[in-house]
């Protein structure tokens, strides 16, 4: 890459240089919020935590290529073309989806911003021995039967039954929480599933009206994956199901 300077060329990404022992910035101002953002911690302003919004820093990544198939290449730009992917700063916003994110004068005069304490995760692991549950098109497990809890840190009782559906072509999940709240925030985040150390990024759920919140459909590649294995009837299989931001 060139040394010329030029409008993209970024301050090093050291997050050492941003450490102080003096007070540089007034706490809860926006210039604070941008050295924390610098030290990779999370930070939001306190009218977004009932939305459970934050914001977080993506580093710089060199020497990327367009690949075939890529958005990119579909949207015209040519196969091999080289580029950096530039240091920006993404807003989780209150659908738990990630946005590029760029602050309003309300923002930088804002003086309630404030450090994001450590997002939980939710890991549930299941048990689960497939049955054909209708003819040629739905297979999968459910308490009753072919599904046993064996750890979460929700609620022994949180999922009851996961199917793949070769007819709708999606993985959907039947939670039980009590607490709506907690709910919201888990079907709100990225959903990854590991089986026998393989992991499969099933990411975030699919939107459908004619759902509850509490049956999260999954779709795609992943998903289906997931699915082939649920079509190996009587085979045990330990799913380790975390949602994660």
């Amino acid at each position: 890459m060139s040394e010329v300077m030029k409008p993209e060329n970024e301050c090093p990404f050291d997050p050492k240089q941003y450490e102080c022992h003096s007070v540089v910035a007034p706490v809860g101002s926006f210039s604070w919020a941008l050295i924390q953002l610098k030290l990779r911690k999370l930070v939001a302003r306190s009218v977004w935590s009932d939305k459970k919004m934050y914001l977080a820093i993506t580093p710089r990544v060199n020497d990327l290529t367009v690949e075939e198939g890529s958005a990119y290449a579909v949207d015209g730009v040519a196969v091999g073309t080289k580029y950096d992917y530039l240091t920006h700063i993404d807003l989780r916003n209150e659908r738990g989806n990630f946005v590029p994110w760029q602050p309003t004068q309300e923002d930088m005069m804002a003086c309630d911003w404030e450090l994001k304490a450590n997002i939980p995760d939710y890991t549930i692991v299941i048990d689960v021995t497939p049955y054909e549950v209708s003819k040629d098109s739905l297979w999968g497990g459910n308490t009753s039967e072919t599904l046993v809890v064996i750890e979460s840190n929700i609620d022994n009782s949180s999922i009851t039954s996961i199917y793949w559906s070769d007819r709708e072509n999606g993985l959907p999940i039947n939670l039980t929480l009590r607490d709506y709240d907690l709910l919201k925030d888990l079907v709100g985040k990225r959903l990854t599933i590991t089986v026998d150390s393989i992991k499969y990024e099933l990411g975030y759920r699919t939107e459908r009206s004619d759902e509850p919140i509490y049956i999260p459909w999954y779709q795609g590649t992943e998903a289906e994956k997931v699915g082939n294995l649920l079509k190996q009837v009587g085979k045990t299989f330990r799913f380790y199901c975390n949602w994660h931001d």
